[in-house]
C-alpha cells in the first residue's frame, strides 16, 4: 500500500481563519430539497446519490427528474458563505418529495459480519442499496468480521455505513460517559476511516430517551430500534409501518431482526402490509448470511429471491432507499465523546529523521513481572488503516495537527507520529485496544504497573492508564508526568501507575501528547510489579 509522504491534518481554511464556502439556492436554503445550505464538499453527485437516482429514472421518470434538478442547481451554485440559521439546518427532509401513498423500504445489516460481503453482489444484481451498522472496534477483528477492505469496497458500490456502537453495547445499562464514548466516538472512528456517517442503530434495541439524546449530541442524523412495526412473529399491537416521515427521527421504528427460520412470504408480507395501508416506511434488519449457520441469519438463496420480488415493485411506488436517502441532512463535523471536534485529517507514512537513537537512561525501579503486551513495537497493521493493531488513536478536544505512520523508527521499520497544532487545547493518546480482553491485558487489582516506551517529543507529553470494571466498563484512571523533551534522538521513557482498584479487571495503556508540538513513539513495554507486603 503506498502511502503519500507528507502529513496534511490542519486545512488551509482552519489556519486562515476562513469558513468554508456555501451556497443558497432558494425556498429556505441551499439543499437539492429545499431545507438548508449544502456544504462545498456536497456540491457534485455523490455515490450516495448517484445509485437511488438512476434507479429512480427507470422506476419513477416525475420523481428522478426533480432530485436530478436540485442537485444539478446544487452543483451549479457559486454563491459565497453565509452563516445559515438554526432554520436552515434542519435536515433535508428526502422522503417528503416521495409521490403519495410511497412505500420506502430499507435493508440493513448489522453486527459488522463477515458475510455481509455478500451484500455487494447480490444488490447490484438489482441496483440496490443497503445500510451496513457497523461497530469500529470489530474492523478486522477477525475473520468473522468484516475488513476495512471489505468496508471500503462496499461503501464506494454506493452501500451507506452507518453506526452501532464501538463494541455493540447495550447502552441502557451503561453509564451516561460510557454511552457517550459507545456512540460519538464510534462516528469519530469512522469518519476517521474515510466515511460519511449520519445514520445510527441501537444495539439490542436499547433506545432509552437519555440514549436517544446522547445519540442527537453526537451529531447523528438519525437513529434506528427495532422491534417496533409488526410482523409475522409478534408486535401484533405495533403499526404496519413507520411513517414518512418518521415521528421521531432517533426512534425510527424498525421491523424485529430477522431469522433464519423467516419464509420468503414472511419477508414479502412485511412489504406488503405497508403498502395495504398507504404506504410508510418499512426497515428490514439482516444480520448473517448464510444457510442456517445463525439464529439470526437468512440464505443467501433466500436473500436472492427477496430482492429479485421487491425490485420491480418500483412500478408500484415501492422504493428500495438507504436511511440516509430517506432523512437527508448534512454530514457534520464528527464529535469526541468529551464534546472536542475530532480531527479526520488523513494519514500517511511520513518523513524519516536523520537524528540518531539514543539509548536512554533506563529507570532503575524494582525488577517486575514482564507481561505480553499486543504488538508491541507497533509494527503490524494486518488491515493497512495506519494504526496498529491492537491499538486505537484517540483525539480528546485536538482539532488541528494529525497523525501518522512513519517510518522514523527507532529499531523497526515504523514508529507512530502525533502532531497538535497551534489553536484549542486538547489532546492525542495512542492507547491499547480497550476491548474486553483480545487486546486490552489482564490485570490483578491492588498491584502497580510500570510503563515503558521509547519516544521522542517538542512538547508535553506522558503516559496514560484507564482501565475495565468487571461488568464490561471502561474507566479514565491516571495519568503520569510530563517526560523530559527530547526532539532530536529517542529517549526511554518509564512510569509506576498507583494500585489498581478493586473492581479493575483489564488495563490500556498507551502515550499521550498534550499540547502543541509532536510526539513519536514506539517499543512499549508494561511490568507487573510485586504487590506490597
Amino acid at each position: 500500500m503506498q502511502m503519500p509522504s507528507e502529513e496534511t491534518g490542519e486545512p488551509k481554511l482552519e489556519e486562515t481563519g476562513q469558513k468554508p464556502p456555501r451556497c443558497r439556492l432558494g425556498g429556505r436554503g441551499g439543499s437539492p430539497w429545499g431545507h438548508g445550505p449544502v456544504p462545498e464538499r456536497d456540491r457534485t453527485l455523490s455515490p450516495m446519490h448517484l445509485p437511488s437516482l438512476a434507479f429512480l429514472w427507470h422506476r419513477n421518470p416525475p420523481l428522478h427528474a426533480a432530485l436530478l434538478t436540485g442537485l444539478l442547481l446544487t452543483a451549479a451554485c457559486t454563491t459565497a458563505w453565509t452563516e445559515p440559521s438554526s432554520e436552515e439546518q434542519k435536515p433535508s427532509d428526502v422522503s417528503r418529495l416521495l409521490p403519495p401513498g410511497s412505500t420506502a423500504v430499507t435493508l440493513i445489516f448489522s453486527d459488522t459480519l463477515k458475510s455481509q460481503t455478500r451484500v455487494g453482489p447480490l444488490f447490484a444484481k438489482y441496483g440496490l442499496h443497503a445500510t451496513l451498522y457497523v461497530s469500529s472496534g470489530r474492523i478486522g477483528f477477525g475473520s468473522g468480521y468484516l475488513s476495512l477492505g471489505d468496508l471500503r469496497a462496499l461503501a464506494e458500490a454506493g452501500h451507506e455505513v452507518g453506526s452501532h456502537t464501538l463494541d455493540h453495547e447495550e447502552l441502557e445499562d451503561l453509564p451516561p460517559a460510557e454511552v457517550r464514548r459507545q456512540v460519538c466516538d464510534d462516528r469519530v472512528a469512522l469518519m476517521g476511516l474515510g466515511f460519511s456517517v449520519t445514520s445510527f442503530s441501537y444495539p439490542f434495541s436499547s433506545d432509552t430517551p437519555p440514549v436517544r439524546q446522547i445519540v442527537s449530541d453526537c451529531a447523528f442524523n438519525s437513529a434506528s430500534a427495532t422491534g417496533l412495526i409488526r410482523n409475522p412473529t409478534g408486535c401484533p399491537n405495533c403499526p404496519l409501518a413507520e411513517t414518512l416521515p418518521p415521528l421521531d427521527p432517533f426512534r425510527i421504528r424498525a421491523v424485529t431482526s430477522i431469522k433464519a427460520d423467516w419464509t420468503l412470504e414472511n419477508l414479502q408480507s412485511l412489504v406488503l402490509q405497508a403498502e395495504g395501508v398507504g404506504g410508510g416506511w418499512i426497515m428490514l434488519s439482516f444480520h448473517q448470511i448464510c444457510e442456517g449457520c445463525a439464529t439470526y441469519s437468512i440464505s443467501e438463496a433466500k436473500l436472492d429471491a427477496f430482492l429479485a420480488w421487491l425490485a420491480p415493485r418500483a412500478s408500484r411506488g415501492t422504493y428500495v432507499m438507504t436511511t440516509h436517502e430517506l432523512v437527508g441532512g448534512p454530514v457534520k463535523p464528527p464529535i469526541q465523546s468529551d464534546g472536542g471536534v475530532a480531527d479526520a485529517g488523513p494519514f500517511d507514512a511520513g518523513v524519516p529523521d536523520a537524528g540518531s537513537p539514543d539509548a536512554g537512561i533506563p529507570d532503575g525501579g524494582p525488577p517486575g513481572e514482564s507481561l505480553p503486551l499486543p504488538n508491541p513495537s507497533l509494527e503490524t497493521d494486518s488491515d493497512e488503516d495506519n494504526v496498529p493493531d491492537c491499538w486505537k488513536r484517540q483525539n480528546p478536544g485536538a482539532s488541528l495537527g494529525g497523525w501518522l505512520r512513519t517510518s522514523e523508527s527507532r529499531a523497526g521499520k515504523w514508529a507512530q507520529r502525533a502532531r497538535i497544532g497551534s489553536g484549542p487545547p486538547g489532546e492525542r493518546r495512542l492507547v491499547v485496544l480497550q476491548d474486553s480482553g483480545a487486546c486490552a491485558l489482564a490485570v490483578t487489582p491492588g498491584r502497580s504497573y510500570r510503563l515503558s516506551a521509547w519516544y521522542k517529543t517538542d512538547s508535553q507529553a506522558g503516559f496514560v492508564a484507564d482501565y475495565r470494571t468487571s461488568t464490561g466498563n471502561w474507566v479514565s484512571w491516571t495519568t503520569g508526568p510530563d517526560l523530559r523533551l527530547n526532539a532530536t534522538s529517542y529517549a526511554h521513557g518509564t512510569w509506576t501507575t498507583p494500585p489498581l482498584p478493586a473492581d479493575a479487571t483489564h488495563l490500556s495503556i498507551g502515550l499521550a501528547l498534550r499540547a502543541a508540538g509532536f510526539l513519536l513513539m514506539e517499543d512499549f513495554a508494561l511490568e507487573a510489579l510485586a504487590p506490597p507486603p
